[in-house]
């Protein structure tokens, strides 16, 4: 046990807290900081891990997972730590499967095989969404408008009222089940909206083409950038040290850690999820605005499995590995009432070595939760099996995550707001409590729920913090440049 006296603590050494750290330092390197991570790691919501190949092992995501050119916080960074990216394979014909029969249909165009009239339904749809996003404020979602009444309402109330196919409405809903890891029933139609405003439109978060979200992979997996930052922030990252309780006083806040460490600082960082905030002993308590927010917010679901194969067969069947699915039929007899798999993409690495990626989501993740990884497995590589061939069984390695096993975290991707949660949003968030900063990528007004939205996020707790114990060392050109959205030129 020790106490030691220091400029700032941040808490998490997830891409947000390090991000936080490393302006900190680029701003003033005399500041005496220390990031306190209760994990045995670093890098939140990213985790890269081997698997076994053809020939030897590689590295594959099991957390967070993409990167693009829309999201300029991420690759500026990524470019400064210098990471390379691998293109994101979207070459050849794509599966989708949805409606009453299940059926498979494949499809070589970005746009899915639906009926005419359901390719219209989903476009208007899309539209009025987009739309209606480009009409949130940022700092206030809740002064839309309609903010009440889009608070008031789930996201499927308002599908259900706009879609007039079902196909489209099936296929919007797992578009939010894929990106946001929870049922369109469970949130707040002014929380999608929001989300969606902050990433400049649903185009841009669900597809992997130039310009979105799934346009690259990073080289050597995504958690290279918590560990390139760790690394050279040196022994001021303390790992397996949770923070369990923070006190402010007048010019001070103590920060005490599990293993009886006592941190005294001007200022404190909470780099971690929403969910995670009310677990802390706070002195002053949590004021009630964020725990109404808190209470609304929980971490939704998600379980990844990556498969690796000796060759993309696949490709040279002319599919590019990606599929979207409902689910599909399942009658064998596991007490789920569809299959496990949500979506799929070649996650075949820059190097060669072939694999891919599968997800189970939201309500399918809850419910096949319950059953042993083997038979989960064995329904996921069924559903393939309809898509690839009966070959995706001859896989070399399998791994597999399930986010809401993980500590500091239980869940995954990202904490999303139900029906009531929007009117606590603006304050509850991003609002400073006394000397208590908060980052993360749930507070990001860019990219939020993403990589970048970390950065974002870590970097707007930074300003904050210079702004008040090292006036003068940000200008209104770094807040203006922090707040910026991802604009694509014309030429």
């Amino acid at each position: 046990m020790s106490t030691k006296e220091v400029d700032v603590v941040i808490v998490g050494a997830g891409i947000a807290g390090l991000s936080c750290a490393r302006y900190l330092l680029k701003k003033d390197e005399t500041l005496n900081i220390v990031i306190l991570e209760g994990k045995d790691r670093v890098g939140g919501r990213t985790l890269s891990v081997p698997l076994k190949t053809d020939d030897g092992t590689n590295t594959w995501d099991l957390g967070a997972h993409w990167v693009g050119r829309c999201q300029p916080h991420i690759m500026r960074l990524v470019g400064e730590l210098g990471l390379k990216t691998h293109e994101q394979c979207i070459q050849g014909r794509k599966f989708l499967q949805i409606g009453k029969d299940n059926s498979v249909r494949s499809y070589a165009s970005d746009i899915p095989t639906l009926p005419l009239l359901d390719l219209l339904d989903l476009d208007r749809t899309m539209k009025k969404l987009d739309s209606l996003a480009r009409e949130v404020d940022q700092n206030d979602p809740y002064s839309h408008k309609r903010g009440p009444e889009f608070d008031q309402m789930t996201l499927q109330t308002y599908l259900n009222n706009t879609c007039w196919r079902a196909e489209s409405k099936e296929l919007m809903c797992i578009a939010v089940r894929s990106t946001l890891g929870v049922e369109a029933h469970d949130i707040s139609m002014l929380y999608f909206l929001t989300y969606v405003s902050s990433a400049g439109g649903l185009k841009q978060l669900t597809e992997a083409t130039p310009y979105t979200a799934q346009e690259y992979t990073i080289q050597g997996g995504t958690q290279q950038i918590s560990l390139k930052m760790a690394g050279a922030l040196g022994n001021s990252v303390r790992l397996g040290e949770p923070v369990t309780s923070i006190s402010q006083a007048v010019d001070t806040v103590t920060v005490e850690t599990g293993h009886g460490n006592v941190y005294i600082c001007k200022k404190v960082v909470l780099a971690v999820p929403p969910n995670q905030i009310g677990k802390l002993t706070l002195e002053p308590p949590l004021p009630t605005i964020k725990r109404e927010l808190y209470k609304r917010m929980p971490m939704a679901n998600y379980v990844k499995i990556i498969f690796t194969y000796k060759m993309a067969f696949w490709r040279e069947e002319g599919y590019s590995g990606e599929s979207v699915t409902s689910g599909g039929p399942w009658t064998a007899g596991a007490g789920c009432i569809c299959g496990p798999l949500c979506f799929t993409f070649d996650d075949t690495s820059a190097n060669g070595d072939p694999a891919l990626v599968t997800f189970v989501t939201g309500a399918q993740a809850v419910e096949w939760r319950q059953q042993t990884a083997e038979v989960r497995h064995k329904a996921i590589l069924e559903t393939l099996s309809q898509f690839f061939g009966s070959r995706v069984n001859e896989y070399v390695d399998c791994r597999e995550k399930d986010w809401d096993e993980e500590p500091f975290c239980e869940g995954g991707p990202v904490c999303t707001a139900a029906p009531g949660a929007m009117k606590y949003y603006a304050d509850g968030l991003r609002k400073p409590m006394g000397n208590i900063h908060l980052a993360g990528t749930e507070t990001a007004t860019v990219w939020a729920g993403y990589m970048s939205g970390a950065v974002q996020s870590g970097y707007r707790a930074a300003i904050e913090i210079l702004a008040n114990i090292r006036p003068g060392t940000v200008s209104q050109e770094d807040i203006d440049e922090n707040n910026k959205p991802f604009k694509r030129s014309n030429s």
